[in-house]
């Protein structure tokens, strides 16, 4: 019995340590996190949107897309599928894209790595892979950017049926 005794005392102890040490690296993430914290602008519909280093420090320019939605109809489970967002920098300054992401791992977009030249038309690539969704599909990609606003959200949607 004073075995037993011993032994839990010590996985009691071991477990404690653990969370102590979990704890004091939960801490120092958050710290360094704090540390790295970029000033927030706001973005589409008055929503928050960090602001990314690569467009923190460009001059504003306008972004305008031929079309902000994208309905792909009908498609079945399983099926991959395509989609290009024509744009134009309708601004005065270059535009530069620091990132482009679909709101789930089904929606990839492409988008440009390098500075668009005002009144220059452009393109972001989307693919949603349908695999293991079913039913209505409403995806968002959101473009950061240095322009105003930012960001902008483009949307996806697709009715994805079940395979016969």
């Amino acid at each position: 019995m004073n075995e037993s005794i011993k032994t839990f005392s010590l996985v009691v102890i071991t477990i404690c340590v653990f969370i102590m040490t979990v704890i004091d690296i939960l801490e120092m993430i958050d710290q360094r996190n704090e540390r790295l914290a970029v000033p927030a602008t706001t973005g589409v519909h008055g929503v928050s949107a960090p602001e990314n280093s690569v467009t923190a420090n460009q001059p504003r320019t306008f972004i305008k897309f031929d079309e902000m939605k994208y309905d792909f109809g009908d498609i079945t489970e399983g099926e991959i599928v395509h989609h290009t967002f024509n744009f134009t920098n309708t601004g005065t300054n270059p535009l530069v894209i620091s990132n482009a992401i679909g709101s789930c791992g089904c929606t990839v977009p492409t988008y440009p790595r390098e500075p668009i030249a005002p009144g220059t038309k452009a393109t972001i690539e989307v693919q949603f892979n349908s695999s293991g969704r079913e039913g209505l599909q409403n995806k968002t990609i959101t473009v950061t950017a240095n322009t105003e606003p930012n960001p902008t959200v483009l949307t996806i949607t697709a009715n994805v049926n079940k395979k016969p």
